[in-house]
């Protein structure tokens, strides 16, 4: 029966199990930071890696909203000089705004074009409703 102490540590199974597990994340870390930064996320290069992988998924669906409604995200896009409807654009990272707040700006952001407003029916014009006055 092995011995508590025959145990291999927990890191050094892992890296004999996955000998280019290292390599694959440095490959995913450069990844996400290239897509980030071309949709123009300001990164401060002390994000781990989960947190790339959280904004990453946060603009993602900031993006698909915005398509959503309509919206461009190449015309909208955060260096546009005059974006087409702003609102549309990807909120701007402040200076050394921790991720969590940031990431939390931009749920707030899509959030805002997926609630519907209930319809007001005393502003209709029953005129070409099929209704008469």
């Amino acid at each position: 029966m092995p011995d508590a102490h025959d145990r291999i540590p927990a890191a050094e199974l892992d890296s004999a199990l996955n000998p280019h597990r290292g390599e694959e994340q440095a490959r995913a870390r450069e990844h996400n930071l290239d897509v980030l930064g071309q949709r123009g996320v300001l990164l401060f290069g002390d994000e781990s890696d989960e947190e790339l992988a959280d904004l990453w998924s946060a603009v993602d669906r900031f993006e698909s909203v915005v398509e959503a409604r309509g919206g461009d995200t190449f015309t909208n896009a955060p260096d546009s000089s005059e974006p087409d409807h702003p609102e549309f654009v990807l909120p701007e990272r402040k200076a050394r705004e921790p991720v969590a707040a940031y990431l939390h700006r931009i749920h707030q952001a899509a959030d805002v074009f997926t609630r519907f407003e209930p319809r007001d029916d005393t502003d209709r014009d029953d005129e070409g409703e099929g209704g008469t006055r």
